[in-house]
């Protein structure tokens, strides 16, 4: 039991883990970069109208018109690829990871109590990815159906 258990924490959770963790810094970092060239989209608009008023020069007009375009762009972006919920959910399961990691290495909680820690261990890490897996397949298909 004891190498199968440690060929399931190096080669399952480990990477479940590590995969989790990245994914949710990845997605962070998108949502962060697409709201911050939304916010300085959306402040420059009304100032570069004011300044450049559309009538007086082409140049300016097309200039307006690009960025307002790439406001929309952004925004439908950020709600189709849904960055910020990426983030949240692979953080909450990482985060779900961590916790069941360090209270099994403790034995704290249920762990403290259990006969068989291991097999505790695994059947919570295997629920907490089949929970993530279960709302991937949900969001896929509304995707789809849309």
């Amino acid at each position: 039991m004891a190498d199968k258990f440690d060929e399931f924490y190096e080669e399952y959770f480990e990477e479940q883990f590590e995969w989790y963790d990245d994914k949710a810094g990845t997605n962070k970092c998108y949502y962060r970069v697409m709201k911050i060239l939304e916010i300085i989209l959306a402040a420059s608009l009304p100032v570069a109208a004011t300044l450049y008023p559309v009538t007086t020069n082409p140049f300016w007009k097309n200039v307006i018109i690009l960025l307002s375009i790439l406001l929309i762009i952004f925004e439908a972006l950020e709600s189709f690829l849904n960055y910020q919920k990426k983030w949240i959910n692979y953080r909450t399961t990482a985060e779900g990871l961590r916790r069941e990691k360090y209270m099994y290495r403790t034995k704290t909680h249920e762990y403290a109590v259990v006969n068989d820690p291991e097999t505790l261990f695994v059947e919570r890490v295997m629920a907490l990815t089949d929970q993530e897996n279960r709302y991937w397949e949900i969001a896929t298909r509304k995707a789809q159906e849309a």
